[in-house]
């Protein structure tokens, strides 16, 4: 049975715009949003009866502010207006993202802010429906509205049909990119803080680590929401494991790398709890200018199109991410390193050549580990211009750079965190520890599935099959999270 998302213009999510985007799901819009659009509509078309003078609608936009539109030549400005902003070249949206650009958009006419005509929505849902390919330039964006993406989709879209009064200005205002691409990003990078502290319990079987810093006493010693849920779902994914029995830790205090999780995976949910939040309202907010007011019936002139909340949002989740990311890196590195682990060089059993073992790797993961950090720095510090449309243009709040920066960094986390896997199924395998907790087991076992154990004289299995794997079996890996 095909699932169908439903766009009511009120509660659109992250996981809903990834069915679409990337599991095919289709779209309708709710006989409310459809009644919605319609009143929206009827608003503008009245405004331009009266000949009032609005930004867009019935004048011109920019440096020409205040230049009135002649009636008979309000389509013509509104695809000149489009063509003029169409500027778009370099890199292209991948499909999965065009058609996160395309729900949000849908769901933004939904919410009646807009005052595009129904028909501009049906388009748009006849064309995700039918799988309509786009192409979509990345580039383009200040952060005050995604002018030329959205008008590469617009002219596209909308070949056929004429548009009417304050159409394309609503489109044009639209920050649907930076927003869909925010949404798919934040919903991955939700899932690779989850992996991580998976994976973090499962090194700490590896490394041998003291549980002590997920015990209930350790944990409401700092209750904050993030610890609590992070490090109890530590505790229970090691259940049963060597380490809670007598003589299991190797040591009363570890690196802090390990001795930190909950404390550093915590804070980066506490900070992905603010920055989700500010999503879901931004997803059901009007980024347009003006915007249609239906009760008062009137046009009211706002800079919705800053999109300062998303950028600061989506900056603050990335840069919770980097501490995740660099005590991974190191856990990784102390399993590998004899003098920390007590165990082999390299984790590999001599064999007279003398080879590194998982030195190597190692090496590779703390690479893609600076990249990720490097991601982590915030775009809201932008240097502005006044120098364009006579001065009226002086911000940039940078909101698409920030989304794909995140889309860009829970890519790296998923090999990051699937190295850190392979590293500690090493590690266990070497230390001959057993039992391991209740999902740890079924995390070796996953892993094993993938890549073998290295013994002497084998080369390091190559990091590319364990992610691979990963990749193919999200399913399992949120089923192991969810046992937490």
């Amino acid at each position: 049975m095909q699932t169908i998302v439903e766009i009511t213009g009120r509660n659109l999510s992250p996981e809903a715009i990834a069915q679409v985007a990337r599991s095919g799901a289709h779209v309708s819009l709710t006989p409310e949003a459809i009644e919605r659009i319609g009143h929206s509509r009827a608003v503008v078309d009245e405004v331009v009866r009266k000949g009032e003078k609005i930004y867009g609608v019935t004048s011109s936009v920019g440096a020409k502010t205040g230049t009135m539109l002649a009636p008979d030549r309000i389509p013509e400005f509104n695809r000149r207006l489009l063509l003029t902003h169409n500027m778009g070249h370099g890199p292209l949206a991948s499909p999965e993202t065009v058609r996160a650009m395309m729900v949000v958009l849908l769901n933004s006419m939904a919410t009646g802010y807009l005052g595009v005509r129904p028909i501009m929505a049906e388009i748009l849902v006849g064309a995700l429906n039918m799988d309509r390919r786009i192409d979509v330039h990345l580039w383009g964006s200040m952060g005050q509205s995604d002018m030329s993406p959205i008008a590469d989709l617009a002219l596209e879209l909308y070949k056929d049909h004429d548009f009417a009064a304050g159409e394309a200005l609503a489109l044009l205002n639209s920050s649907a990119l930076s927003i869909g691409t925010a949404a798919l990003a934040f919903h991955d990078l939700t899932r690779m803080l989850d992996l991580a502290t998976l994976a973090g319990a499962f090194s700490m079987e590896g490394f041998a680590a003291n549980p002590s810093i997920v015990s209930e006493a350790a944990l409401n010693s700092r209750p904050f929401d993030g610890v609590l849920r992070h490090g109890r779902a530590i505790r229970a994914y090691l259940d049963g494991s060597y380490l809670m029995q007598p003589g299991g830790p190797r040591h009363l205090q570890d690196p802090l790398s390990f001795r930190s999780l909950p404390l550093i995976h915590g804070s980066a949910a506490d900070s992905f709890a603010f920055a989700g939040k500010q999503l879901a309202i931004e997803l059901g907010a009007s980024q347009n200018n003006p915007i249609v007011a239906i009760e008062q019936r009137q046009l009211v002139s706002v800079a919705n199109f800053d999109m300062v909340a998303l950028a600061m949002a989506l900056d603050v989740a990335r840069l919770a991410m980097v501490p995740v990311v660099t005590s991974s890196t190191e856990r990784l590195a102390k399993q590998a390193d004899s003098f920390w682990s007590g165990l082999n060089v390299g984790l590999i059993e001599e064999d007279g050549v003398g080879l590194p073992g998982f030195n190597g790797l190692a090496q590779f993961h703390k690479s893609i580990t600076s990249e990720a950090r490097l991601l982590g720095a915030p775009v809201v510090s932008e240097l502005a211009s006044s120098s364009h449309s006579n001065g009226n243009l002086d911000r940039a709040s940078m909101a698409g750079l920030a989304a794909r920066r995140m889309a860009d960094m829970a890519t790296l986390c998923r090999s990051i965190f699937g190295m850190e896997l392979m590293v500690a199924a090493q590690a266990v395998e070497m230390r001959q520890a057993k039992p391991l907790g209740a999902v740890t087991s079924q995390l070796f076992a996953f892993v094993r599935r993938a890549i073998p154990y290295a013994g002497a004289g084998q080369r390091v299995p190559h990091a590319g099959q364990l992610i691979a794997h990963l990749v193919a079996n999200d399913a399992e890996i949120d089923r192991l999270i969810g046992m937490a």
